[in-house]
């Protein structure tokens, strides 16, 4: 069924269309505690996985739990407020109680002149990446590449929907260690190569937020949508 809007004053500008997208600056000691969990005795990860990198190591239940416990408010949150949006606020989070399945998580370990391909992530609901470490002197590098009139070394680039008069299919995002993208599952995205020697390292989830109907309403927050 899809979702009635009327509005309700006389002038009104709005996105009923498209994919929300969700940020969120993670704390550094939380980078910290990622970073020192990654291991070479973690699952390789990469027969699931397009990535042409060094090295896609899985998650063991530690790391699932550390990123539960990190990120699973900020996640939930998205859940919400893109419910609400598409629902034009006729949704009521106070009658949900919400339970965060992280289905898989993965290091990827990407070098310079590695990449990877265009692709959606499946069997789950939500996907999200986040940013643990950059090459030194990649700086030096983007400085150069945003004399192109098109820059993109080492950026994660998000498509979806058709490039039209007054709609934008595109969005680039430039890495910064501690910062974390949530997005869903059927959104292409891809990551480009860069020259600059070291390791670009981040990790992924996919995520599944199932819903439960309670008696009880919880007290509002005070979330702006």
């Amino acid at each position: 069924m899809s979702a009635i809007y009327t509005p309700s004053q006389d002038k009104e500008f709005f996105t009923p269309f498209g994919p929300m997208l969700g940020f969120y600056r993670m704390p550094p000691d939380l980078v910290d505690q990622l970073n020192a969990k990654m291991s070479d005795q973690l699952a390789d990860h990469s027969d699931h996985l397009v990535g042409k990198v060094t090295q896609e190591l899985r998650f063991d239940e530690e790391l699932v739990q550390i990123a539960a416990q990190g990120l699973g408010q900020t996640l939930i949150e998205y859940h919400i407020r893109a419910r609400t949006r598409c629902n034009f606020g006729d949704y009521d989070h106070r009658t949900k109680r919400f339970a965060l399945d992280i289905m898989s998580g993965w290091f990827i370990r990407q070098f310079e002149n590695e990449y990877n391909p265009l692709h959606i992530h499946t069997q789950c609901h939500l996907s999200c990446v986040g940013y643990l470490a950059l090459p030194d002197g990649i700086e030096a590098e983007w400085e150069d590449d945003y004399q192109d009139h098109h820059p993109s070394h080492a950026h994660l680039q998000f498509a979806h929907g058709t490039d039209v008069h007054y709609s934008v299919c595109n969005f680039m995002v430039k890495p910064k260690v501690g910062e974390f993208w949530i997005f869903p599952s059927y959104m292409f995205h891809c990551v480009y190569p860069f020259k600059t020697k070291g390791e670009r390292r981040s990790f992924s989830l996919n995520v599944s937020i199932n819903e439960e109907n309670v008696t009880a309403p919880a007290a509002p927050r005070q979330w702006s949508l």
